[in-house]
Protein backbone atom coordinates (compact mmCIF):
# COMPACT_ATOMS: atom_id res chain seq x y z
CA UNK A 1 0.00 0.00 0.00
CA UNK A 2 2.83 2.39 0.81
CA UNK A 3 4.46 1.77 -2.61
CA UNK A 4 1.17 2.59 -4.34
CA UNK A 5 0.90 5.86 -2.44
CA UNK A 6 4.49 6.79 -3.34
CA UNK A 7 3.91 5.87 -7.00
CA UNK A 8 0.74 7.94 -7.10
CA UNK A 9 2.53 10.95 -5.61
CA UNK A 10 5.39 10.63 -8.12
CA UNK A 11 2.96 10.46 -11.05
CA UNK A 12 1.07 13.45 -9.66
CA UNK A 13 4.28 15.48 -9.30
CA UNK A 14 5.42 14.51 -12.82
CA UNK A 15 2.06 15.56 -14.27
CA UNK A 16 2.18 18.88 -12.42
CA UNK A 17 5.72 19.55 -13.67
CA UNK A 18 4.65 18.87 -17.26
CA UNK A 19 1.68 21.18 -16.81
CA UNK A 20 3.94 23.98 -15.62
CA UNK A 21 6.66 23.51 -18.24
CA UNK A 22 4.46 23.05 -21.32
CA UNK A 23 2.82 26.52 -21.28
CA UNK A 24 6.23 28.13 -20.79
CA UNK A 25 7.56 26.33 -23.86
CA UNK A 26 4.55 27.56 -25.88
CA UNK A 27 5.18 31.14 -24.71
CA UNK A 28 8.80 30.89 -25.85
CA UNK A 29 7.66 29.75 -29.31
CA UNK A 30 5.56 32.92 -29.67
CA UNK A 31 8.51 35.27 -29.21
CA UNK A 32 9.45 37.60 -32.02
CA UNK A 33 10.53 36.02 -35.25
CA UNK A 34 11.84 37.36 -38.51
CA UNK A 35 9.15 37.26 -41.17
CA UNK A 36 8.30 38.85 -44.47
CA UNK A 37 4.89 40.44 -44.93
CA UNK A 38 3.54 41.72 -48.23
CA UNK A 39 0.59 44.07 -48.15
CA UNK A 40 -0.94 47.47 -48.71
CA UNK A 41 0.29 50.47 -46.71
CA UNK A 42 -2.63 52.09 -44.87
CA UNK A 43 -3.05 54.77 -42.28
CA UNK A 44 -4.52 52.87 -39.36
CA UNK A 45 -6.75 55.74 -38.20
CA UNK A 46 -8.96 55.73 -41.30
CA UNK A 47 -8.60 52.00 -41.93
CA UNK A 48 -9.70 50.84 -38.47
CA UNK A 49 -12.41 53.46 -37.95
CA UNK A 50 -13.99 53.54 -41.43
CA UNK A 51 -12.36 50.74 -43.44
CA UNK A 52 -10.82 53.20 -45.92
CA UNK A 53 -7.98 51.94 -48.12
CA UNK A 54 -6.97 51.58 -51.75
CA UNK A 55 -6.26 54.04 -54.54
CA UNK A 56 -9.32 56.20 -53.79
CA UNK A 57 -7.99 56.84 -50.29
CA UNK A 58 -4.34 57.37 -51.30
CA UNK A 59 -4.15 61.17 -50.91
CA UNK A 60 -5.96 61.14 -47.55
CA UNK A 61 -3.79 58.28 -46.27
CA UNK A 62 -0.66 60.10 -47.39
CA UNK A 63 -1.73 63.27 -45.52
CA UNK A 64 -2.62 61.29 -42.39
CA UNK A 65 0.70 59.41 -42.41
CA UNK A 66 2.60 62.67 -42.94
CA UNK A 67 0.83 64.11 -39.89
CA UNK A 68 1.83 61.11 -37.78
CA UNK A 69 -1.14 58.72 -37.95
CA UNK A 70 0.15 55.19 -37.33
CA UNK A 71 1.14 53.26 -40.44
CA UNK A 72 -0.07 49.73 -41.02
CA UNK A 73 0.26 46.92 -43.50
CA UNK A 74 -2.79 44.88 -44.57
CA UNK A 75 -1.92 41.54 -46.17
CA UNK A 76 -4.01 39.73 -48.78
CA UNK A 77 -5.80 37.75 -46.04
CA UNK A 78 -6.94 40.96 -44.32
CA UNK A 79 -4.50 40.67 -41.42
CA UNK A 80 -3.44 44.05 -40.06
CA UNK A 81 0.13 44.71 -38.91
CA UNK A 82 1.16 47.90 -37.13
CA UNK A 83 4.46 49.20 -38.51
CA UNK A 84 6.71 50.10 -35.58
CA UNK A 85 8.53 53.00 -37.22
CA UNK A 86 7.95 56.70 -37.88
CA UNK A 87 4.90 56.83 -40.14
CA UNK A 88 5.73 59.98 -42.20
CA UNK A 89 8.33 57.94 -44.12
CA UNK A 90 5.56 55.63 -45.39
CA UNK A 91 3.38 58.50 -46.69
CA UNK A 92 4.68 58.23 -50.26
CA UNK A 93 3.85 54.49 -50.23
CA UNK A 94 0.23 54.92 -49.11
CA UNK A 95 -2.16 52.51 -50.87
CA UNK A 96 0.79 50.71 -52.50
CA UNK A 97 1.84 47.11 -52.02
CA UNK A 98 5.21 46.70 -50.31
CA UNK A 99 7.15 43.92 -48.60
CA UNK A 100 8.51 44.36 -45.12
CA UNK A 101 10.92 41.97 -43.45
CA UNK A 102 11.60 42.17 -39.75
CA UNK A 103 10.55 41.09 -36.29
CA UNK A 104 6.86 40.23 -36.05
CA UNK A 105 5.13 39.92 -32.70
CA UNK A 106 1.45 40.23 -31.76
CA UNK A 107 0.40 42.05 -34.93
CA UNK A 108 3.36 44.42 -34.98
CA UNK A 109 6.32 44.48 -37.33
CA UNK A 110 9.64 46.19 -36.70
CA UNK A 111 11.02 46.60 -40.23
CA UNK A 112 14.60 45.68 -41.06
CA UNK A 113 14.17 45.55 -44.83
CA UNK A 114 11.64 47.03 -47.26
CA UNK A 115 10.92 46.32 -50.91
CA UNK A 116 8.60 48.25 -53.20
CA UNK A 117 7.34 47.39 -56.66
CA UNK A 118 9.02 49.41 -59.40
CA UNK A 119 7.61 48.46 -62.77
CA UNK A 120 7.38 44.68 -62.64
CA UNK A 121 10.27 44.11 -60.21
CA UNK A 122 10.76 44.48 -56.50
CA UNK A 123 13.40 47.04 -55.49
CA UNK A 124 14.90 47.39 -52.04
CA UNK A 125 14.19 50.67 -50.25
CA UNK A 126 16.76 51.95 -47.77
CA UNK A 127 15.43 52.26 -44.22
CA UNK A 128 16.46 54.65 -41.51
CA UNK A 129 15.05 53.84 -38.07
CA UNK A 130 12.59 51.40 -39.65
CA UNK A 131 11.16 54.03 -41.98
CA UNK A 132 12.06 54.70 -45.63
CA UNK A 133 14.88 57.22 -45.97
CA UNK A 134 13.83 60.55 -47.42
CA UNK A 135 15.12 61.01 -50.94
Amino acid sequence: MNKRKTGFILILLFTMALGLLYPQNQANKQKTKDSQIEGEVVDLTCYTSRGLSGARHRSCASRCLTRGAPAGLVDQDGNIFVIIAPSPGYASYAAQTIRLSGNVEDGRISPKKMEAMTGKNWAEVALQGGSPKPE
